[in-house]
């Protein structure tokens, strides 16, 4: 769901009843704590984990770094500069901050054009309701553990080949490289890689900067060379003590040239990210054999999510599986097409745009469910406001979207429903979601058809699937910058609160 998008590229819910060696095999009793007793519902769940093969822990957990480690002190620190930013407004953190559930609480980001650059969340606010950026802010929260492709297109990508005596080789293609090609210059994690990019948007980071900069790796270039003090940005940073910070992180001497590059900055701000390991959830212990970390209502919507359609269930896992709750595939909901799109049609079609099969029309990534009740608003513009509205759609997507419109489409968003120019931001949005709509008619989908206390459930359920230290206010402060944490540019990202909305 951040957003909710059930479906893989060829796994349909309620479709595909996939089977596993435990499907008949007895069940497992689950072990009695807290001197709870199993119940007959207890022992339904315990059969479906056991279907899905599930332990209640992520794999890889222990493999990524921890935010006390140097280098992920550096990303942190670079993450909330805004030193990278071209026209030195906006920092990573203006639209990821850990307090906000890794996202910004907006339904389309606002980067460069933002009223005020040190209001992040609900509250900023574009020069002239101006919306430049089609698509919503995905949470940072777990990116480390992905392996197949970040972005909602996915255009940040493993691709893995095997050749006809099946040797395997694996790269990293990337919007440099372009689709299914190699990037000579992409880091050796996906989240690095990404890191690579966001920089060199005109909408997001860069804006107006370095306009003798032809290429993404110029604009690199010229970071690296900022933050470095040396080359054509030297002396452009009024205050610069980088050099002390990188030498401390990497535990090198070398010189600013050697050390401060874009190669090195993208590194760190990858390890920063990828130390949010956020998976400590109900469901997971409630997996691991403690029965009363959920709720009842929690247990009848987990039940709900297990279940094929086909059997009166929902049928989530079809996409949303294993302990992430993702297969990582791309799928066609038809959210609402809104906002200005990525065409001249105002229409966003996502996967296709990378990868131009039919099935990709419309399609964007699978996210993982992990920490979703924190990242409203959800899909890849943010249509739906609450996980209420997501989960209806899947009961009903027709007319969840007409729904959707009847509320105003943008202007009945909370983000635009002050705005004048909320109106630009419906211009063919009928149109184009009645043509996503259409393709999911066409696909094998089939809806689950919910009673509304069904659709309550099931929303219970992920509420379930929240870290307890995201929701700590002190827990999520080690991501933070303290006082005393270096600040080696005075270009800190200082967010003004309320964060909220």
């Amino acid at each position: 769901m951040k957003n909710l998008f059930l479906f893989g590229a060829m796994t349909v819910i309620g479709v595909v009843n996939t089977q596993s060696v435990f499907a008949h095999t007895p069940p497992p009793k689950p072990p009695v704590r807290n001197n709870q007793p199993a119940t007959a519902l207890d022992n339904e769940l315990s059969q479906l984990i056991a279907e899905q093969g599930l332990t209640g822990r992520v794999p890889g957990a222990r493999q990524l770094p921890r935010i006390s480690e140097p280098v992920a002190q550096l990303g942190m620190q670079l993450f909330f500069s805004k030193a990278l930013g071209g026209e030195k407004s906006v920092a990573c953190a203006s639209c990821h901050d850990p307090r906000l559930g890794g996202a910004d609480g907006l339904s389309l980001a606002i980067g460069t054009n933002a009223v005020n650059s040190n209001v992040i969340g609900p509250n900023r606010r574009a020069v002239n309701d101006e919306i430049n950026i089609p698509r919503n802010s995905p949470t940072i929260f777990n990116t480390g553990f992905a392996t197949k492709s970040l972005f909602w297109d996915g255009r940040v990508e493993r691709v893995t080949i095997t050749d006809e005596q099946g040797n395997e080789t694996s790269f990293i293609s990337t919007p440099d490289s372009g689709f299914n090609q190699p990037d000579p210059l992409a880091g050796e994690t996906l989240v690095s890689t990404l890191a690579r990019f966001p920089v060199t948007s005109k909408e997001e980071m860069r804006g107006e900067a370095f306009a003798t900069a032809t290429t993404n790796e110029q604009v690199r270039t010229h970071l690296a060379q900022r933050i470095g003090d040396y080359g054509a940005e030297q002396g452009s940073l009024a205050t610069n003590d980088w050099l002390q910070a990188f030498r401390e992180a990497f535990n090198s001497q070398a010189d600013a040239q050697t050390l401060i590059t874009f190669d090195n900055i993208a590194f760190a701000l990858g390890e920063y990210q990828s130390s949010f390991v956020m998976i400590n959830t109900d469901w997971h212990r409630y997996v691991r054999g403690d029965l009363g970390a959920l709720t009842e209502q929690q247990k009848r919507g987990a039940k709900l999510f297990f279940t094929p359609v086909a059997d009166g269930g929902a049928g989530c896992v079809a996409c949303h599986s294993g302990e992430r709750f993702t297969n990582d595939g791309f799928f066609n909901l038809a959210f609402p097409q809104y906002g200005i799109g990525k065409d001249g049609e105002h229409a966003d079609i996502g996967r296709a745009a990378i990868d131009p099969q039919s099935r990709n029309r419309f399609a964007f990534r699978v996210p993982s469910l992990l920490n979703v009740a924190l990242t409203a608003p959800y899909s890849h513009a943010g249509a739906y406001e609450s996980l209420e509205q997501v989960v209806a759609h899947y009961s009903n997507p027709e007319q969840a979207v007409e729904q959707f419109f009847q509320r105003g489409g943008a202007c009945g968003l909370k983000q635009f429903a002050l705005s004048a120019e909320c109106d630009t931001l419906n211009q063919n949005a009928r149109e184009n979601s009645e043509a996503a709509l259409e393709l999911l008619r066409q696909s094998p989908f089939v809806a689950a058809d919910l009673t509304p206390t069904q659709q309550q459930e099931l929303v219970a359920f992920l509420q379930a699937l929240t870290d307890k230290c995201a929701t700590d206010e002190r827990c999520i402060r080690r991501w933070l910058p303290k006082r005393r944490t270096p600040d080696p540019d005075n270009l800190r990202l200082r967010a003004q609160r309320p964060l909220g909305g």
